[in-house]
């Protein structure tokens, strides 16, 4: 899409160049002018496009972030209630043999 606006854009400059050499404006001149005119639309279309798939992508990867730590975060205090579960029971286990 952009290389055909280059294309356009070079084609637009050489007419343009001729133009002004001889003082006279080509009959495709305006048509070329349209053509480039809809092209750069639509390169302008396409970037917006990929610049918004980038955005949700990279939100989708800081959410998937957030939701990594929060579930790291769970892992964590789970563990240390199992710990902490753990020593309960070995001190039960310890008064009960004492017993």
């Amino acid at each position: 899409c952009c290389f055909l606006i280059f294309l356009a854009f070079s084609q637009l400059v050489e007419k343009l160049a001729d133009a002004i050499e001889t003082g006279t404006k080509d009959q495709n001149f305006d048509k070329l002018v349209d053509d480039l005119t809809t092209q750069f639309a639509r390169c302008q279309q396409l970037l917006n496009s990929i610049s918004g798939t980038i955005s949700s992508k990279s939100m989708t990867v800081e959410g998937q972030k957030r939701k990594v730590e929060e579930t790291m975060q769970q892992l964590n205090q789970r563990r240390e209630l199992i710990s902490k579960y753990r020593s309960c029971i070995e001190e039960l286990v310890k008064s009960d043999n004492i017993r």
